[in-house]
C-alpha cells in the first residue's frame, strides 16, 4: 500500500516463483493453488481500498527452472505450469501480466502462447544470464522484437544483473 501511497498506478500481485516446481522443491506444492488466489486477493484488496486512483493489477508469471531446449516433455510441463497461473491470473480479474525473468527465447514463448490465449495483456521481460544474448544466442533486440511479433503488448528486460547491465542493452530493444 505504501507503493501506491507514493504515486505506483500499477498493483502487482505476488505470484513471482509462485508456480509447481518451486513449491514442490519445499513440499508445499499442494498449497500453490491457494497461495496464487491468496496473492491475487491481496493485489485486488489493495487496489480497491484506493478507489478513487486508476489502478491497474497485474499477475506475474516467472520462469520455471525446468524448460530444457532437448526435452519436449519439458515444454509440455511449462506450458501447463503457465496455463494454470494464466488462469487464476484471469479469474481473478487481472488487467495484465508480466512473463519476466525468462532467458530462454522459446520459454519465454510458451509463457505468451499461455497469456494470449486468455485474451489477457501481455508484458514480457527477459534476463540475460550471461554475456549479452538469451540462452539461445538472441540478441536482446531479436528477443523482444520475436515477441513484439507474436503478440506481447511489452518488451523489454528484467533487474537479473542490475541496472547497469540492464540499461547497456535497451538501446538495442528500443
Amino acid at each position: 500500500r505504501e507503493f501506491i501511497r507514493s504515486g505506483s498506478e500499477i498493483v502487482q500481485a505476488f505470484t513471482y516463483y509462485g508456480h509447481r516446481e518451486k513449491l514442490r522443491i519445499i513440499g508445499k506444492e499442494q498449497l500453490l493453488e491457494q497461495l496464487q488466489k491468496n496473492a491475487l486477493k491481496i493485489a485486488k484488496d489493495a487496489r480497491d481500498e484506493f478507489k478513487d486512483l486508476d489502478l491497474l493489477v497485474c499477475g506475474d508469471v516467472a520462469n520455471t527452472n525446468i524448460y530444457d531446449p532437448d526435452d519436449k516433455k519439458s515444454h509440455s510441463v511449462c506450458q501447463r505450469m503457465y496455463e494454470e497461473q494464466v488462469a487464476w491470473a484471469k479469474e481473478a480479474g487481472v488487467d495484465f501480466i508480466v512473463a519476466e525473468t525468462i532467458n530462454w527465447t522459446e520459454e519465454m514463448k510458451i509463457a505468451l502462447k499461455a497469456i494470449k490465449d486468455e485474451g489477457l495483456i501481455a508484458v514480457t521481460n527477459f534476463s540475460i544470464k550471461k554475456g549479452e544474448k538469451t540462452r539461445e544466442g538472441h540478441t536482446p533486440g531479436d528477443a523482444c522484437k520475436m515477441m513484439e511479433d507474436l503478440g506481447a503488448d511489452v518488451v523489454g528486460l528484467n533487474c537479473y544483473r542490475g541496472p547497469k547491465m540492464t540499461m547497456k542493452l535497451l538501446p538495442e530493444i528500443r
